[in-house]
Protein backbone atom coordinates (compact mmCIF):
# COMPACT_ATOMS: atom_id res chain seq x y z
CA UNK A 1 0.00 0.00 0.00
CA UNK A 2 2.73 2.63 1.23
CA UNK A 3 4.41 1.37 -2.50
CA UNK A 4 1.22 2.63 -4.25
CA UNK A 5 0.78 5.84 -2.54
CA UNK A 6 4.17 6.75 -3.24
CA UNK A 7 3.55 5.79 -6.93
CA UNK A 8 0.75 8.08 -6.78
CA UNK A 9 2.09 11.05 -5.28
CA UNK A 10 5.08 11.07 -8.05
CA UNK A 11 2.19 11.02 -10.74
CA UNK A 12 0.64 13.86 -9.10
CA UNK A 13 3.78 15.80 -8.82
CA UNK A 14 4.70 14.99 -12.51
CA UNK A 15 1.25 16.34 -13.95
CA UNK A 16 1.52 19.47 -12.18
CA UNK A 17 4.97 20.16 -13.40
CA UNK A 18 4.21 18.50 -17.14
CA UNK A 19 1.01 19.79 -17.96
CA UNK A 20 1.91 23.69 -17.19
CA UNK A 21 5.08 23.03 -19.56
CA UNK A 22 2.78 21.28 -22.10
CA UNK A 23 0.34 23.80 -22.38
CA UNK A 24 3.15 26.60 -22.58
CA UNK A 25 4.79 24.67 -25.98
CA UNK A 26 1.27 24.23 -27.48
CA UNK A 27 1.09 28.08 -27.29
CA UNK A 28 3.94 28.97 -28.61
CA UNK A 29 3.64 25.98 -31.03
CA UNK A 30 0.21 27.79 -32.14
CA UNK A 31 1.36 30.77 -32.11
CA UNK A 32 3.80 30.09 -34.27
CA UNK A 33 2.08 28.27 -36.66
CA UNK A 34 -0.71 31.42 -37.15
CA UNK A 35 2.54 34.01 -37.77
CA UNK A 36 3.78 31.43 -40.55
CA UNK A 37 0.16 32.23 -41.62
CA UNK A 38 0.54 35.78 -41.53
CA UNK A 39 0.28 37.88 -45.06
CA UNK A 40 3.51 39.49 -45.98
CA UNK A 41 3.39 42.83 -46.80
CA UNK A 42 6.34 44.53 -49.04
CA UNK A 43 7.02 48.71 -48.73
CA UNK A 44 7.36 49.97 -51.62
CA UNK A 45 9.67 53.07 -51.59
CA UNK A 46 7.25 56.43 -51.62
CA UNK A 47 6.80 58.09 -55.11
CA UNK A 48 8.67 61.15 -55.49
CA UNK A 49 5.20 63.92 -55.75
CA UNK A 50 5.52 67.11 -58.13
CA UNK A 51 3.92 70.60 -56.95
CA UNK A 52 1.76 72.03 -59.59
CA UNK A 53 2.67 75.42 -59.63
CA UNK A 54 1.99 78.77 -62.05
CA UNK A 55 4.68 80.75 -63.45
CA UNK A 56 5.83 83.90 -65.31
CA UNK A 57 8.26 84.40 -68.02
CA UNK A 58 10.88 86.88 -67.82
CA UNK A 59 11.36 89.45 -70.34
CA UNK A 60 13.72 92.26 -69.45
CA UNK A 61 12.59 96.03 -70.83
CA UNK A 62 12.47 99.81 -69.72
CA UNK A 63 10.36 101.05 -67.28
CA UNK A 64 9.58 104.50 -65.68
CA UNK A 65 9.77 104.29 -61.71
CA UNK A 66 7.38 105.50 -59.61
CA UNK A 67 6.94 107.16 -55.91
CA UNK A 68 3.59 106.60 -54.85
CA UNK A 69 3.11 109.46 -51.71
CA UNK A 70 0.43 111.46 -50.10
CA UNK A 71 -0.27 114.68 -50.30
CA UNK A 72 -2.62 118.00 -49.29
CA UNK A 73 -3.59 120.52 -51.71
CA UNK A 74 -2.95 124.22 -50.59
CA UNK A 75 -3.61 127.37 -52.61
CA UNK A 76 -0.30 128.65 -54.34
CA UNK A 77 -1.36 132.05 -53.87
CA UNK A 78 -3.52 133.37 -50.76
CA UNK A 79 -3.75 136.88 -50.01
CA UNK A 80 -6.05 138.92 -47.24
CA UNK A 81 -7.57 141.66 -49.56
CA UNK A 82 -7.61 145.04 -47.72
CA UNK A 83 -9.10 148.32 -48.64
CA UNK A 84 -7.15 151.94 -49.12
CA UNK A 85 -9.18 154.07 -48.46
CA UNK A 86 -12.44 154.02 -46.19
CA UNK A 87 -16.02 154.61 -47.46
CA UNK A 88 -19.66 152.81 -47.75
CA UNK A 89 -20.14 149.84 -50.32
CA UNK A 90 -22.30 150.84 -52.62
CA UNK A 91 -22.66 148.05 -55.16
CA UNK A 92 -21.27 144.39 -55.43
CA UNK A 93 -19.96 142.31 -57.94
CA UNK A 94 -23.01 139.24 -58.62
CA UNK A 95 -19.48 136.99 -58.25
CA UNK A 96 -18.37 138.09 -55.31
CA UNK A 97 -19.83 135.22 -53.46
CA UNK A 98 -17.81 132.77 -51.23
CA UNK A 99 -17.19 130.04 -53.85
CA UNK A 100 -17.26 132.55 -56.47
CA UNK A 101 -14.11 132.97 -59.07
CA UNK A 102 -13.51 136.18 -60.39
CA UNK A 103 -11.25 137.21 -63.52
CA UNK A 104 -8.27 139.44 -63.23
CA UNK A 105 -8.94 143.36 -63.20
CA UNK A 106 -12.79 142.34 -62.45
CA UNK A 107 -14.69 145.36 -60.18
CA UNK A 108 -15.36 143.72 -56.66
CA UNK A 109 -17.19 146.38 -55.20
CA UNK A 110 -17.72 150.23 -55.30
CA UNK A 111 -17.24 152.57 -52.71
CA UNK A 112 -18.83 156.07 -51.85
CA UNK A 113 -16.70 158.11 -54.57
CA UNK A 114 -18.62 161.74 -53.65
CA UNK A 115 -15.58 162.67 -50.85
CA UNK A 116 -13.51 161.79 -53.28
CA UNK A 117 -14.25 163.42 -56.46
CA UNK A 118 -14.69 166.65 -54.65
CA UNK A 119 -10.73 166.09 -53.35
CA UNK A 120 -9.82 165.78 -56.82
CA UNK A 121 -11.92 169.17 -57.89
CA UNK A 122 -10.47 171.23 -55.03
CA UNK A 123 -6.51 169.81 -55.92
CA UNK A 124 -7.20 170.99 -59.06
CA UNK A 125 -8.26 173.99 -58.60
CA UNK A 126 -4.99 174.44 -56.30
CA UNK A 127 -2.96 173.51 -59.30
CA UNK A 128 -4.37 176.27 -61.45
CA UNK A 129 -3.56 178.80 -58.75
CA UNK A 130 0.02 177.46 -58.48
CA UNK A 131 0.18 177.58 -62.40
CA UNK A 132 -0.98 180.91 -62.22
CA UNK A 133 1.63 181.94 -59.51
CA UNK A 134 4.04 180.45 -61.55
CA UNK A 135 2.87 182.39 -64.23
CA UNK A 136 3.09 185.83 -62.80
CA UNK A 137 6.63 185.09 -60.89
CA UNK A 138 8.21 184.12 -64.43
CA UNK A 139 6.33 187.74 -65.74
CA UNK A 140 8.06 189.27 -62.56
CA UNK A 141 11.88 187.86 -63.16
CA UNK A 142 11.40 188.95 -66.93
CA UNK A 143 10.58 192.82 -65.57
CA UNK A 144 13.81 192.06 -62.83
CA UNK A 145 15.59 191.65 -65.43
CA UNK A 146 14.74 194.62 -67.39
CA UNK A 147 15.21 196.94 -64.53
CA UNK A 148 18.64 195.65 -63.50
CA UNK A 149 19.74 196.19 -67.56
CA UNK A 150 18.36 200.14 -67.82
CA UNK A 151 19.60 200.52 -63.90
CA UNK A 152 23.28 199.33 -65.07
CA UNK A 153 23.11 201.45 -67.90
CA UNK A 154 22.11 204.41 -66.17
CA UNK A 155 25.29 203.78 -63.57
CA UNK A 156 27.76 201.90 -65.80
CA UNK A 157 27.09 198.57 -64.86
CA UNK A 158 27.62 199.17 -60.94
CA UNK A 159 24.89 196.90 -59.87
CA UNK A 160 25.76 193.08 -59.55
CA UNK A 161 22.93 190.42 -60.86
CA UNK A 162 22.42 188.60 -57.68
CA UNK A 163 19.80 186.11 -57.73
CA UNK A 164 17.66 187.89 -55.54
CA UNK A 165 17.60 190.71 -57.59
CA UNK A 166 16.74 188.17 -60.49
CA UNK A 167 13.84 186.59 -58.47
CA UNK A 168 15.26 183.44 -58.45
CA UNK A 169 14.45 182.09 -55.44
CA UNK A 170 10.57 183.30 -56.03
CA UNK A 171 10.79 181.10 -59.19
CA UNK A 172 11.85 177.91 -57.62
CA UNK A 173 9.32 178.71 -55.22
CA UNK A 174 6.61 179.50 -57.59
CA UNK A 175 7.80 175.84 -59.40
CA UNK A 176 7.60 173.68 -56.28
CA UNK A 177 3.79 174.95 -55.21
CA UNK A 178 3.44 173.65 -59.04
CA UNK A 179 4.83 170.29 -58.07
CA UNK A 180 3.45 169.98 -55.14
CA UNK A 181 -0.23 170.75 -56.48
CA UNK A 182 0.41 168.28 -59.35
CA UNK A 183 1.22 165.90 -56.58
CA UNK A 184 -2.01 166.04 -54.62
CA UNK A 185 -3.99 166.33 -57.55
CA UNK A 186 -2.29 162.92 -58.63
CA UNK A 187 -2.99 161.65 -54.97
CA UNK A 188 -6.80 162.48 -54.59
CA UNK A 189 -7.00 160.74 -58.34
CA UNK A 190 -5.65 157.15 -56.66
CA UNK A 191 -7.99 157.69 -53.53
CA UNK A 192 -10.98 158.10 -56.10
CA UNK A 193 -9.78 155.34 -58.17
CA UNK A 194 -9.28 153.05 -55.01
CA UNK A 195 -13.26 153.55 -54.44
CA UNK A 196 -13.39 151.07 -57.09
CA UNK A 197 -11.86 147.48 -55.35
CA UNK A 198 -10.28 145.04 -58.01
CA UNK A 199 -9.50 141.56 -58.31
CA UNK A 200 -6.10 141.53 -58.47
CA UNK A 201 -5.43 137.81 -60.16
CA UNK A 202 -7.55 135.46 -61.23
CA UNK A 203 -9.34 134.55 -57.70
CA UNK A 204 -11.40 132.10 -55.89
CA UNK A 205 -13.29 133.53 -52.97
CA UNK A 206 -13.10 132.07 -49.85
CA UNK A 207 -14.12 134.47 -47.58
CA UNK A 208 -16.56 137.64 -47.82
CA UNK A 209 -16.27 140.47 -45.33
CA UNK A 210 -18.08 142.63 -46.26
CA UNK A 211 -22.07 143.47 -47.59
CA UNK A 212 -23.55 146.56 -49.59
CA UNK A 213 -24.10 149.35 -47.16
CA UNK A 214 -20.82 148.61 -44.78
CA UNK A 215 -18.44 151.01 -43.92
CA UNK A 216 -14.94 149.66 -44.74
CA UNK A 217 -12.37 151.40 -43.46
CA UNK A 218 -8.88 152.12 -44.45
CA UNK A 219 -6.63 149.06 -44.04
CA UNK A 220 -10.63 147.41 -43.36
CA UNK A 221 -10.51 143.55 -44.31
CA UNK A 222 -12.73 143.13 -47.44
CA UNK A 223 -12.04 139.18 -48.75
CA UNK A 224 -9.51 136.37 -48.32
CA UNK A 225 -8.83 135.29 -52.15
CA UNK A 226 -7.36 132.67 -53.83
CA UNK A 227 -5.20 132.44 -56.96
CA UNK A 228 -6.94 129.69 -59.31
CA UNK A 229 -4.36 129.77 -61.89
CA UNK A 230 -2.47 127.23 -59.59
CA UNK A 231 -2.76 125.52 -56.67
CA UNK A 232 0.17 123.44 -55.04
CA UNK A 233 -0.24 119.84 -53.56
CA UNK A 234 2.15 119.13 -50.65
CA UNK A 235 3.25 115.84 -50.55
CA UNK A 236 5.97 113.99 -48.26
CA UNK A 237 8.60 111.75 -49.63
CA UNK A 238 10.83 109.08 -48.56
CA UNK A 239 14.55 111.11 -48.58
CA UNK A 240 16.11 108.10 -50.21
CA UNK A 241 13.49 108.54 -53.21
CA UNK A 242 14.09 112.00 -54.03
CA UNK A 243 17.08 111.28 -55.57
CA UNK A 244 14.63 109.84 -58.73
CA UNK A 245 12.57 112.93 -58.98
CA UNK A 246 13.66 115.97 -61.09
CA UNK A 247 12.67 119.16 -59.06
CA UNK A 248 12.63 121.76 -61.53
CA UNK A 249 10.06 125.05 -62.19
CA UNK A 250 10.47 124.08 -66.05
CA UNK A 251 11.30 120.36 -66.32
CA UNK A 252 10.07 118.97 -63.24
CA UNK A 253 8.66 115.51 -62.24
CA UNK A 254 5.50 114.71 -63.65
CA UNK A 255 2.95 113.60 -61.04
CA UNK A 256 -0.42 112.80 -61.17
CA UNK A 257 -3.35 113.52 -58.44
CA UNK A 258 -5.81 111.48 -57.44
CA UNK A 259 -8.57 112.16 -54.78
CA UNK A 260 -8.73 109.88 -51.67
CA UNK A 261 -12.65 110.14 -51.96
CA UNK A 262 -12.92 110.36 -55.86
CA UNK A 263 -11.68 108.89 -58.45
CA UNK A 264 -11.11 112.09 -60.28
CA UNK A 265 -7.45 112.88 -61.28
CA UNK A 266 -5.25 116.27 -61.97
CA UNK A 267 -1.96 116.08 -63.39
CA UNK A 268 0.78 118.44 -62.31
CA UNK A 269 4.90 118.30 -61.89
CA UNK A 270 7.63 118.41 -59.09
CA UNK A 271 9.05 122.32 -58.63
CA UNK A 272 10.58 122.55 -55.52
CA UNK A 273 11.06 120.68 -51.92
CA UNK A 274 9.72 122.22 -48.95
CA UNK A 275 13.37 122.96 -47.64
CA UNK A 276 12.56 121.09 -44.08
CA UNK A 277 11.44 117.25 -42.63
CA UNK A 278 9.05 116.70 -40.61
CA UNK A 279 9.99 115.91 -37.20
CA UNK A 280 7.69 113.00 -36.50
CA UNK A 281 7.85 110.94 -39.85
CA UNK A 282 11.51 112.12 -40.64
CA UNK A 283 10.19 112.29 -44.30
CA UNK A 284 11.07 115.30 -46.79
CA UNK A 285 8.25 117.70 -48.13
CA UNK A 286 8.02 118.49 -52.13
CA UNK A 287 5.43 121.53 -53.88
CA UNK A 288 3.66 119.66 -56.79
CA UNK A 289 2.48 122.74 -58.68
CA UNK A 290 -1.09 121.79 -60.30
CA UNK A 291 -2.26 124.44 -63.27
CA UNK A 292 -6.06 125.25 -63.98
CA UNK A 293 -6.82 123.34 -60.64
CA UNK A 294 -10.42 124.25 -61.51
CA UNK A 295 -10.39 123.77 -65.07
CA UNK A 296 -11.50 126.71 -65.89
CA UNK A 297 -9.50 126.89 -69.17
CA UNK A 298 -10.88 123.11 -69.77
CA UNK A 299 -13.61 122.10 -72.28
CA UNK A 300 -16.29 120.24 -70.44
CA UNK A 301 -16.79 118.76 -67.34
CA UNK A 302 -13.50 119.36 -65.52
CA UNK A 303 -13.40 118.01 -61.99
CA UNK A 304 -12.43 120.70 -59.84
CA UNK A 305 -9.92 120.08 -57.28
CA UNK A 306 -11.01 121.34 -53.87
CA UNK A 307 -8.31 123.54 -51.20
CA UNK A 308 -7.63 120.81 -48.10
CA UNK A 309 -8.62 117.77 -49.94
CA UNK A 310 -6.13 114.96 -49.36
CA UNK A 311 -5.43 112.64 -52.15
CA UNK A 312 -2.48 110.41 -53.81
CA UNK A 313 -0.23 111.53 -55.79
CA UNK A 314 2.03 109.48 -58.46
CA UNK A 315 5.59 111.05 -59.32
CA UNK A 316 7.15 109.60 -62.60
CA UNK A 317 11.20 109.18 -61.53
CA UNK A 318 13.55 108.21 -63.68
CA UNK A 319 14.05 105.74 -66.31
CA UNK A 320 14.85 101.88 -65.68
CA UNK A 321 16.51 100.60 -68.68
CA UNK A 322 17.09 96.36 -69.46
CA UNK A 323 15.38 95.61 -66.31
CA UNK A 324 12.65 92.87 -65.16
CA UNK A 325 9.04 93.82 -63.72
CA UNK A 326 7.59 91.57 -61.23
CA UNK A 327 4.70 91.75 -58.96
CA UNK A 328 5.85 92.47 -55.51
CA UNK A 329 3.80 89.30 -54.09
CA UNK A 330 6.17 87.12 -55.23
CA UNK A 331 9.91 88.31 -54.26
CA UNK A 332 10.36 86.33 -51.60
CA UNK A 333 12.36 86.34 -48.43
CA UNK A 334 16.21 87.66 -48.53
CA UNK A 335 15.40 89.18 -52.36
CA UNK A 336 14.91 85.78 -53.75
CA UNK A 337 12.98 84.32 -56.36
CA UNK A 338 11.57 81.19 -57.18
CA UNK A 339 11.99 79.44 -60.46
CA UNK A 340 10.87 76.70 -62.20
CA UNK A 341 14.05 74.74 -63.69
CA UNK A 342 13.69 71.40 -65.79
CA UNK A 343 11.33 70.60 -63.00
CA UNK A 344 13.09 71.40 -59.87
CA UNK A 345 12.79 74.59 -57.56
CA UNK A 346 15.41 76.75 -57.78
CA UNK A 347 16.07 79.68 -55.33
CA UNK A 348 18.06 82.47 -57.13
CA UNK A 349 19.31 86.07 -54.81
CA UNK A 350 18.18 88.97 -56.94
CA UNK A 351 19.32 92.58 -56.90
CA UNK A 352 16.43 95.31 -57.23
CA UNK A 353 16.78 98.70 -59.19
CA UNK A 354 13.37 100.34 -57.47
CA UNK A 355 10.40 99.22 -55.16
CA UNK A 356 6.87 100.36 -55.69
CA UNK A 357 4.11 99.61 -53.98
CA UNK A 358 2.46 97.03 -56.32
CA UNK A 359 5.69 96.02 -58.58
CA UNK A 360 9.62 95.53 -58.30
CA UNK A 361 12.43 95.95 -60.79
CA UNK A 362 14.81 93.68 -60.98
CA UNK A 363 18.52 94.52 -62.44
CA UNK A 364 20.13 91.28 -61.98
CA UNK A 365 20.06 87.90 -60.51
CA UNK A 366 17.96 86.25 -63.23
CA UNK A 367 17.89 85.91 -67.03
CA UNK A 368 15.94 86.26 -70.25
CA UNK A 369 13.50 83.52 -70.41
CA UNK A 370 13.69 82.90 -66.71
CA UNK A 371 10.38 80.66 -65.96
CA UNK A 372 9.78 82.27 -62.10
CA UNK A 373 6.39 81.13 -59.89
CA UNK A 374 3.99 82.69 -58.87
CA UNK A 375 2.73 80.15 -56.71
CA UNK A 376 3.16 80.09 -53.02
CA UNK A 377 5.23 77.11 -51.64
CA UNK A 378 4.72 75.39 -48.11
CA UNK A 379 8.14 74.56 -47.42
CA UNK A 380 10.22 75.34 -50.90
CA UNK A 381 13.76 73.07 -50.66
CA UNK A 382 16.31 73.61 -53.81
CA UNK A 383 15.51 70.90 -55.82
CA UNK A 384 12.22 70.12 -54.49
CA UNK A 385 10.10 68.24 -57.93
CA UNK A 386 7.42 70.79 -59.66
CA UNK A 387 5.26 70.31 -62.54
CA UNK A 388 3.88 73.49 -64.72
CA UNK A 389 0.06 73.97 -63.85
CA UNK A 390 -0.50 72.89 -67.81
CA UNK A 391 0.34 69.70 -66.94
CA UNK A 392 3.99 69.70 -69.20
CA UNK A 393 6.91 69.34 -67.62
CA UNK A 394 10.41 69.76 -68.61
Amino acid sequence: MSVLKKLGSAVKLMIKIVLPICLILAGVAGWNYFKSKEPKMKRKPPQRQAIVVETISMKPGNYISSVQVMGRVMPEKEIILKSKVSGEVVSISPKFVQGGVMKKGATLLTLEGSDYRIEVQKAKSALDKALSYLAIEKGSQKIAKEELKLINEASKGMVEATDLALRKPQLIQAKAEVDRARADLEKARLNLSRTKVIVPFNALVLERQVNTGSLVTTQGTIATLVDVDNYRVEALVPPDRLSALRISEKTGSEAVIRSQYSNQTWHGKVVRTTGKMTSKSRMAGVIILVPDPLGLNGQGNTPKLLLDDHVDVKISGELLENVFSIPRVILRDGNTVWVYNSGVLEIKKVSLAWKEDGRVFIKSGISSGDVVITSDLPAPVKGMALQLSSGDRS
